[in-house]
């Protein structure tokens, strides 16, 4: 199911294809009959996921069920608060067109922790919080004192909220970055025979218009996964 309100109203209440579809054996089986299947091909559609959808409500009684896992990722801008959410995400999608993040790279340390823990959520003491594989935050004004519901997704992607909260809920404004200081993964290597090593940094902008500044100096988190 889509994250965004707006693609539902558009396209209806299907299973979108970026965030996965899984027939089973049975249901496939009835779908591959000839006469179903030369009728479901002639469906006048070009998309994957309608077509599917289209064929179920056609000559199935089967309906979808969804799986919230499953993340389609309707969203636009800034993905940041989605992929510090702490939620299952089974899958991803857009991560190269809709917003910018390489999750090839994000996906090494699933070969020490196995793919559960790509994006996982731990809180540190000191305030830190890392989201495996996407960013190191530290929450400047506390997470103990209750500055901080992580329970809540922090909305930093476009749109207006009750476009999402169905799916991504419940959400939380976006933070500032005096409160919010983020170092992102730009290094997961493979080291052979001992383990992963991650890299994080914060690129420090100091200036008044968000710009580098003389003595800007930028940090560096380094975490490394043992075999």
């Amino acid at each position: 199911l889509s994250d965004s309100l707006a693609q539902i109203r558009e396209l209806g209440m299907l299973p979108f294809g970026g965030g996965g579809i899984f027939l089973s054996v049975p249901l496939a089986a009835s779908l591959v009959r000839p006469e179903v299947w030369d009728a479901c091909l002639s469906i006048p559609n070009d998309q994957g996921d309608q077509i599917v959808n289209e064929c179920l409500n056609a000559y199935s009684s089967i309906r979808p069920s969804f799986d919230y896992g499953l993340q389609q990722m309707d969203i636009k801008g800034d993905a940041s608060g989605y992929f510090e959410s702490g939620r299952r995400m089974l899958t991803v999608h857009h991560w190269r067109t809709w917003y910018d993040v390489n999750v090839p790279l994000a996906s090494n340390v699933s070969k020490v922790c196995g793919f559960e823990c790509v994006f996982q959520r731990w809180a540190f003491e000191d305030n830190f919080v890392l989201s495996n594989g996407f960013s190191v935050v530290e929450y400047t004004k506390g997470i103990e004192e209750g500055e901080v519901e992580l329970g809540k997704v922090e909305k930093t992607w476009e749109g207006d909220a009750r476009n999402f909260v169905h799916h991504i809920g419940p959400l939380r404004e976006p933070m500032v970055r005096e409160e919010k200081r983020s170092t992102r993964l730009v290094e997961g290597s493979v080291l052979e025979g001992v383990g992963v090593r991650q890299v994080y940094i914060e690129r420090v902008k100091s200036g008044e218009n968000g710009e580098r500044v003389d003595g800007d100096v930028d940090r560096v988190v380094e975490l490394l996964w043992l075999f």
